[in-house]
């Protein structure tokens, strides 16, 4: 009796927590979900404010760019661990992002210079059907979470 009172506690833990996957169609409209996709995990898992705000701009940029320079849909995957928020952008495109030279007139072109800034680590994995890349941002537990 007191294993399936534990399996019932552990099924109901698991239904408040939200999946760590999400696929994004190839739509820029999209990203503004993907940044919700973040917030929403963040919040869950209690990390600080400054933390998820860098997460959630990471992952705009990342699935930005898998939209415009990988033309496939987005996969993102988020885990966290004490002290970290772990985030993987795949996408079905093969090539690796490239630092540009700084214009400062420019639009676009500082996606890598900002995610060396705000994350701990971050690199890219090549898969079969693609890359992925991935970044982590040190977090800290919300006091109370």
């Amino acid at each position: 009796m007191r294993a399936i009172r534990n399996l019932g506690a552990a099924v109901a833990e698991s239904a408040r927590r939200p999946d760590p996957t999400l696929v994004l169609s190839q739509d820029l409209g999209e990203v503004r979900r993907a940044r919700s996709f973040v917030r929403q995990h963040c919040n869950a898992m209690g990390f600080d404010a400054e933390a998820c705000d860098a997460a959630i701009l990471l992952t705009s940029e990342a699935v930005t760019n898998a939209f415009i320079h990988g033309r496939s849909e987005a996969r993102i995957r988020i885990t966290a661990a004490a002290g970290r928020l772990y985030v993987e952008v795949a996408d079905d495109n093969s090539r690796h992002p490239q630092r540009l030279d700084q214009d400062a007139d420019a639009l676009d072109g500082r996606g890598i210079a900002i995610v060396q800034h705000l994350a701990s680590r971050w690199g890219v994995r090549d898969d079969p059907y693609g890359k992925t890349v991935w970044f982590e941002v040190a977090a800290r537990s919300r006091p109370g979470a």
